[in-house]
């Protein structure tokens, strides 16, 4: 099983929300409020889940995304259900 470092999944997660939000991800940075700098709203965010979920083959718990601020957040919680 190949191991994932905390960047790649960063990285994805950037590249994830770009293509769903229709901006660039170079545009993006981990520090990104959702909701303020990004206009993320739920149905964002489940979308963005969803297709992260699908990439890392993991379930994110829904609850706590849904509460989430900054883009670190999303990353963070991707790590810690993949023990990265």
């Amino acid at each position: 099983m190949e191991t994932i470092t905390r960047k790649e999944i960063e990285q994805t997660c950037l590249e994830t929300i770009a293509k769903e939000m229709g901006l660039k991800s170079g545009d993006l940075n981990e520090g990104m409020n959702l909701r303020d700098d990004l206009d993320i709203v739920s149905l964002d965010a489940m979308n963005i889940i969803m297709a992260l979920e699908d990439e890392f083959k993991v379930e994110a718990d829904i609850e706590t995304v849904l509460e989430m601020q900054q883009v670190s957040d999303i990353v963070d919680h991707l790590a810690e259900r993949m023990h990265v």
